[in-house]
């Protein structure tokens, strides 16, 4: 099974091992990258993909509630979770109105709690998800089928011609991958009814 890959964005290298610690002692497989700036954040979203974003809001190059709209900009569907030392129940509730799915104070966490609350978050996180992505994807996937059956035509025409072997086959092996991705393509239409 392929590790859960974290991005936990922290400027305080205590709480880095704390949460690295808490994270090494769960069952579950965990691959955690650390950043300890907002820009080193975005770098890796977009370098790298990760499955959960664990967050400070109060980094050395930005403060408060606008780490969430930043980190949210640049990725608008991964769980985040916000650690904070603060207790601001307004603020809290500032933080899930834009993206974040739960707000854990640093001093409540251990092992249970972290793991409890990531779970939580990527269950939050499905439940959120705007029906206009799903409406983007059948988009993609019409357009993606259109191209299909574009590139079955031009393969038509060319069965009409003489070809060597190795001419006969590349259309072969056209012909299977067009198959596979439409294939693909009907296998997920159906599970995602």
């Amino acid at each position: 099974m392929a590790a859960i890959r974290v991005l936990l964005i922290e400027d305080d290298p205590a709480y880095v091992r704390l949460i690295e610690g808490m994270l090494a002692s769960s069952p579950v497989g965990f691959h955690v990258t650390v950043a300890n700036r907002l820009t080193a954040a975005l770098s890796e979203l977009y370098r790298s993909r990760f499955n959960l974003i664990l967050t400070d809001l109060n980094l050395p190059d930005i403060r408060g509630v606008d780490t969430i709209v930043a980190v949210r900009s640049a990725e608008s569907a991964l769980p985040i979770i916000v650690l904070t030392g603060l207790e601001d129940a307004d603020l809290e509730e500032e933080v899930l109105s834009r993206g974040a799915q739960l707000c854990l104070r640093k001093s409540a966490v251990d092992t249970k709690t972290l793991l409890d609350a990531m779970h939580q978050a990527v269950r939050i996180s499905r439940q959120r998800l705007p029906p206009s992505k799903g409406r983007q994807v059948d988009r993609l996937l019409t357009e993606l089928e259109g191209n299909i059956i574009a590139v079955k035509n031009a393969v038509a025409l060319l069965d009409n011609k003489q070809r060597d072997s190795q001419e006969q086959d590349a259309v072969h092996t056209i012909r299977s991958h067009i198959g596979k991705m439409q294939d693909k393509i009907s296998s997920y239409r159906r599970l995602d009814r």
